[in-house]
């Protein structure tokens, strides 16, 4: 398995852990007030379509293609959400997978991920679902100094996390953020989960980058339609990268049915979703 695949996926997915498998706040609906948000972010946001509209839908359904990140990939899958407590289901070619209110689970066996379910699971989303994921309840986010990427000057925000969310609160990303469009262009990270790096200190674990090259609008808001995963050195992109694309996105203001979320529920017919 790719070295850089596996660190950027547990990266994501630890730093993600509060809303999608840990008990989060959304889940629990328990009332939360946001953390201060960075000025950037907040720019961000409205420029993606606002986190107001984000909030307001229930349900997300998505196709990707050529996902990178495991020993079995690329993959090809459909993937349902529900937006409010972050269950997912996911459909490929000769799998099924999903997360709900009890962990992760995977048919007809977890060999056929090559990855933990809970770490697929919710990394997709993750990613696809930026930079709405960073507004999450208890995120902290603060503007830093603007840096030049590919000759342009971009606007910067640091997210962490506080030491009671998630598993690897130690993560933490920096988000790049045009000036012009205020679009979210890149995300540079640091990957800190143990089952990874080992004993290995944090300021010796190389960083990551993932770049948003394309976007589309589905119901108001803006989406990845292509990204890229590469190294990230002394401000620089690293390797050829490793690419794919997300189509076929669709919201919902009504929430999906709890039990598709449950491994006896759900099935693969050709290699497609069917989540009603």
């Amino acid at each position: 398995m790719n070295k850089l695949n596996t660190l950027v996926l547990a990266s994501a997915i630890q730093a993600a852990v509060f809303t999608s498998f840990s008990g989060s706040a959304q889940a629990e609906e328990v009332d939360h007030a946001d953390a201060p948000r960075a000025q950037a972010l907040t720019d961000a946001l409205k420029a993606h379509g606002g986190i107001d509209t984000w909030r307001a839908y229930a349900r997300m359904d998505y196709a990707t293609t050529d996902f990178p990140l495991g020993a079995n990939a690329p993959f090809d899958f459909t993937q349902t959400t529900d937006l409010h407590n972050r269950r997912h289901l996911t459909h490929g070619e000769n799998f099924t997978s999903g997360k709900n209110e009890d962990g992760a689970w995977a048919l007809p066996n977890t060999q056929a991920l090559g990855l933990p379910p809970a770490f697929f699971e919710s990394g997709n989303f993750y990613f696809i679902a930026m930079p709405f994921v960073f507004a999450d309840p208890g995120v902290i986010t603060r503007d830093i100094e603007d840096a030049e990427f590919q000759g342009r000057t971009y606007d910067r925000v640091v997210v962490s996390y506080p030491q009671h969310i998630g598993d690897t609160p130690e993560d933490d990303y920096i988000l790049y953020i045009d000036q012009g469009s205020r679009r979210l262009k890149m995300i540079d990270f640091v990957p800190t989960s143990a089952e990874v790096n080992g004993d290995t200190p944090l300021n010796e674990i190389p960083r990551k980058a993932l770049v948003f090259d394309t976007w589309e609008h589905y119901d108001g808001l803006l989406i990845p339609s292509k990204a890229t995963f590469y190294g990230w050195a002394d401000g620089q992109l690293q390797g050829d990268g490793n690419s794919y694309t997300i189509h076929d996105v669709r919201f919902s203001r009504k929430a999906p049915r709890p039990d598709i979320f449950k491994a006896e529920q759900s099935r693969v017919i050709n290699g497609t979703a069917h989540a009603n």
